[in-house]
């Protein structure tokens, strides 16, 4: 795939701080890699944390020419040497890679729930299972609660081994997926994106229209509307939302 045009947008919302992140590495021949994180917590040593976070994992990819590895190596490198807060606890992020090579099939790696969406013919596929409780109860049969959304399963900067978290949650603790080589847009978004638009059922490219830069700033406003109507206004989440458009 080539990429053609891509954009990036976010709204703090309710936060004390922004702790979405997102970066790009590139490399000559059109070799590109994408990284959305969405940071645990609300203060200024997790914001900078994912940030740093995101660089690593989008530089990772891009050297390894594999999101999936690239991912992987990151997140061992966390997991032997776990980072902490002021306050003790453990910092980490859930994550998501893109990685494009012209003329292959477009990579993802992710472990957490922010999502990949490829947006054909005004409909919006989901790319990407969550790793989080809801996932889990469904994958079992089970009814899942509320808040079950909430509790990951899986992200960067866990000292969890992968073995311990398939054990536990019956899903590996980084999953990738490739797409085929077409003519689409790719929208990566974290949960305080999609979520409040998913929660009154709305139709995701609704929001999507136009070129990048307007469709992720109309995506990410869009959710921080629909969020303030039903939450109290210090539990509206981040939201970030990057936009790539590809062709063959």
């Amino acid at each position: 795939m080539h990429l053609t045009a891509h954009a990036t947008a976010q709204q703090q919302g309710g936060r004390t701080a922004q702790c979405d992140a997102t970066a790009v590495a590139a490399a000559p021949g059109g070799f590109v890699a994408f990284a959305v994180l969405d940071g645990i917590g609300s203060n200024p040593e997790v914001r900078a944390w994912t940030r740093r976070a995101a660089g690593r994992v989008a530089r990772a990819a891009l050297r390894d020419r594999s999101a999936e590895d690239g991912l992987r190596r990151v997140y061992d490198r966390y997991a032997a040497v776990p980072e902490f807060t002021d306050d003790g606890d453990q910092i980490g992020a859930a994550a998501l890679v893109l990685l494009l090579v012209p003329g292959q099939p477009l990579e993802l790696a992710w472990c957490g729930d922010v999502r990949a969406y490829a947006i054909r013919d005004d409909e919006a596929e989901q790319l990407t299972r969550d790793h989080n409780l809801r996932r889990v109860r469904i994958d079992q049969g089970r009814p899942y609660g509320q808040y079950d959304r909430n509790r990951l399963t899986s992200c960067l900067g866990s000292d969890q081994p992968g073995d311990e978290v398939r054990d536990m949650w019956n899903h590996p603790v980084i999953e990738a997926a490739t797409v085929p080589v077409e003519e689409l847009r790719l929208v990566l978004a974290t949960d305080g994106a999609y979520e409040p638009i998913e929660d009154v059922g709305g139709h995701l490219p609704d929001y999507l229209t136009g070129v990048p830069a307007a469709a992720a700033e109309d995506f990410t406003e869009a959710a921080i509307v629909r969020a303030r109507l039903v939450k109290e206004p210090r539990h509206v989440d981040n939201s970030t939302v990057r936009v790539v458009d590809l062709v063959p």
